[in-house]
């Protein structure tokens, strides 16, 4: 996993190095011999591209991050990158104990919180115990209006106001962003 992830923006590396390396060889180029319309064009299309890259990594980190960190303005730092790194690490269960036995990989300590969650907010049978019929009176009981109100489907405007009121970057998921 981790070799897949450190290869994962070579590519993009790759791709800015060649972009940085057509820039300077179209300067050069330019500030020797001059260069045609056609070369300008195609040096603003270079930069184009390479803008679009550092908005891409800018973004990447912003999600990394923790939008306290980043404000319009700051730069991307070694700083900056050691705290986004930092939280990813802090946010990690690298191990994890199931009884006597210790959880390494990713995969089974996944299938045990999985589990153990399924397990918690799944109905149980129900036992021999129940409240006796007269346990709340008058007000404190709920009405049929009420129950109708708690048990009614989810509208897609609650759902839509529920995301909207949601903090965009609180929670990483399963790739670490957000």
């Amino acid at each position: 996993m981790k070799g897949w992830g450190a290869n994962l923006g070579r590519d993009l590396r790759e791709r800015k190095k060649a972009l940085l390396t057509a820039i300077q060889a179209l300067d050069l180029r330019a500030d020797t011999v001059g260069l045609s319309p056609d070369e300008w064009l195609s040096r603003y299309d270079l930069e184009d591209q390479l803008s679009i890259i550092y908005t891409d990594e800018e973004a990447y980190w912003r999600l990394r991050g923790s939008h306290k960190w980043v404000l319009k303005g700051d730069a991307n730092t070694a700083y900056f990158q050691a705290i986004a790194n930092g939280l990813r690490r802090r946010n990690t269960i690298p191990l994890l104990w199931d009884g006597p036995s210790l959880l390494h990989s990713p995969s089974d300590i996944r299938t045990h919180v999985d589990g153990f969650y399924r397990s918690l907010f799944s109905a149980s049978p129900r036992s021999g115990l129940s409240l006796a019929l007269d346990c709340w009176s008058g007000r404190q009981l709920v009405s049929a209006a009420e129950n109708a109100a708690l048990t009614a489907p989810f509208s897609e405007d609650e759902v839509w106001a529920a995301i909207r009121g949601m903090n965009p970057s609180s929670a990483p998921g399963p790739d670490g962003l957000p």
